[in-house]
């Protein structure tokens, strides 16, 4: 029962770090409201700093937060390290990958005792009571253990209806002061109404009965931002929410709501919004209001430009669609970047020509960043199911491998990886520093007005930029199709990989004598805003 523990819980929270932890700082507010002691700790490779941080508070738990499941054999070294250094707290973890393959990811750490499933605020408070008290924590609902059987999975704890019962996350261990301009992480509600097959999300929600979207109260959620910008100086706010407009009518007049009470108290005037959502929710008199209260970028899941492949990933959306949004965004002044799967598994050269096509048409002018990966087929969603049913995922599933129907397309894809990594992936690369110099180049808050001369030159650089992948995935892309197997140590897609890493590196030397002149700016010392990674985990995929 939870708060039946007289014991003060000691917990030792441990994930990856990208504008703030939202997950972890939910769960350590919800512990602290009970009266119990946490920690958080960033995850590294090596278990120096959490060994530090467990050897200074003792934990009797030590929670896990798993975002991407290739990051599981980088967690299990962890704590077998920690182990290894004689830590003998109760270990556990939680995420999507933890809740749909509880059994799997036991099997993959040995030094792992339990899982936590679904949402995790009253599971873990429950088991850290128990752990506390010394009582059997075997009988907490919502977790998977070793049973002498096999893995036991408890039943699973309905999530909660109401999320502003919980309190604020955790923001206590972050010095906003030290970024050059605060930004902080925050989230209106939960959940997503949309059926994507390439995404856990909605499945996770369903796993715990809270299908659709939950969202807080309007008020109690500028509150939020109030103090946020009052008293931690934050000037701009990232919305964590997977789809800030879904709901329908209702999700927009919510996120209306939100903007009318930032507008009342002022807020508009100095803090800044990053949101999330769809091409087809992308329209003027949606996102004007927003604009009006604060909001400077907007990240739009494209994800495909061809029909095909948008069919398959279950986006009810177009390529029009996805073209409107595009000119919607550039009518009202905002930045935009997107994501997109330039493959998936089952992609042909037809459906590849069609999204480099697209591509062209949609930021060939340098509006934002062209940037992609290859859908991979995470735990949970309809496409790793599907693949499964084929036959095709491979062995090891913690890498969401597989090949395409088309072997050339490994080929290109291999390719792909090889000439583009330097400039996708790394976190100095000019994908990064342009995404973030087209963010700041908008957003024109008091102090940091918008500099006309530099938007220029970065939409510039950015057109130059996508412009060169664009001709070089066509360039590729041709000949790899006119061969009927492709050879290793191809010599002309390695001049064409040569040529590619040549020019992105000719375009970053533009960029680093450009942002010579603006020492001011974020991007000259760093990329803030650089995401969690979402692409391969690697440069070149194995055999």
């Amino acid at each position: 029962m939870i708060g039946a523990s007289a014991e003060t819980a000691r917990i030792v929270l441990v994930g990856l770090e990208d504008q703030d932890n939202l997950g972890l700082r939910y769960l350590s507010s919800r512990l602290r409201q009970m009266g119990h002691c946490t920690r958080i700790v960033t995850v590294t490779e090596g278990p120096g700093p959490v060994l530090g941080a467990i050897q200074e508070l003792v934990p009797h738990i030590v929670g896990f937060s798993l975002i991407f499941q290739y990051l599981v054999p980088q967690f299990a070294r962890l704590l077998a390290g920690l182990r290894a250094n004689g830590v003998t707290a109760h270990f556990t973890m939680g995420g999507h990958y933890a809740s749909f393959e509880p059994e799997a990811l036991l099997a993959a750490i040995p030094a792992l005792d339990s899982v936590v499933v679904f949402e995790g605020e009253d599971t873990l408070l429950e088991l850290a009571e128990h752990i506390a008290a010394a009582a059997d924590w075997r009988c907490v609902a919502g977790i998977a253990y070793r049973g002498r059987t096999g893995t036991t999975l408890n039943p699973v704890r309905p999530g909660r209806r109401d999320l502003d019962e919980l309190p604020w996350p955790d923001r206590d261990d972050i010095d906003y002061t030290r970024q050059q301009l605060p930004l902080a992480s925050i989230i209106g509600g939960r959940g997503c109404p949309w059926k994507c097959s390439f995404c856990s999300i909605v499945t996770f929600y369903e796993g715990n009965g809270t299908k659709g979207r939950r969202w807080r109260d309007p008020k109690r959620i500028v509150d939020e931002i109030e103090y946020l910008h009052n008293e931690r100086g934050i000037r701009i706010l990232l919305w964590q929410d997977d789809d800030f407009l879904a709901g329908g009518a209702r999700g927009i007049q919510w996120a209306h709501a939100i903007g009318r009470e930032c507008i009342a108290r002022g807020l508009h005037r100095n803090v800044r919004w990053k949101i999330s959502c769809r091409s087809d929710e992308t329209r003027l008199d949606t996102l004007q209001p927003l604009v009006d209260a604060g909001l400077a970028h907007v990240y739009l899941g494209v994800e495909s430009g061809d029909a095909d492949n948008l069919k398959k990933m279950n986006k009810r959306e177009t390529a029009e669609d996805h073209l409107m949004a595009g000119e919607v965004l550039r009518q009202l002044g905002l930045s935009f970047d997107f994501g997109f799967m330039l493959l998936e598994p089952w992609s042909t050269f037809t459906t590849l020509r069609n999204n480099i096509s697209f591509l062209r048409r949609f930021a060939g002018d340098g509006a934002a960043v062209i940037g992609f990966v290859r859908l991979l087929p995470y735990a949970g969603t309809a496409v790793h199911s599907r693949l499964v049913a084929e036959g095709r995922l491979s062995s090891h599933q913690l890498d969401a491998d597989y090949r395409f129907m088309d072997p050339r397309l490994d080929a290109f894809y291999d390719w792909m990886l090889a000439a583009f990594h330097e400039r996708n992936h790394s976190p100095s690369g000019t994908f990064l520093l342009l995404r973030l110099l087209l963010f700041e180049t908008h957003l024109n808050l008091p102090g940091n007005p918008v500099d006309r001369a530099l938007k220029e030159h970065v939409k510039a650089l950015t057109a130059v930029s996508n412009r060169m992948v664009l001709d070089m995935l066509e360039d590729a892309a041709e000949y790899i199709e006119s061969l009927s197997s492709v050879p290793a140590n191809d010599p002309v897609l390695e001049s064409l990989c040569r040529h590619s890493i040549a020019e992105n590196r000719r375009i970053r030397r533009d960029l680093t004598v450009l942002l010579s002149g603006y020492p001011g700016t974020m991007a000259y010392s760093s990329c803030r805003l650089q995401p969690i990674r979402t692409a391969e985990p690697r440069a070149s995929r194995a055999s």
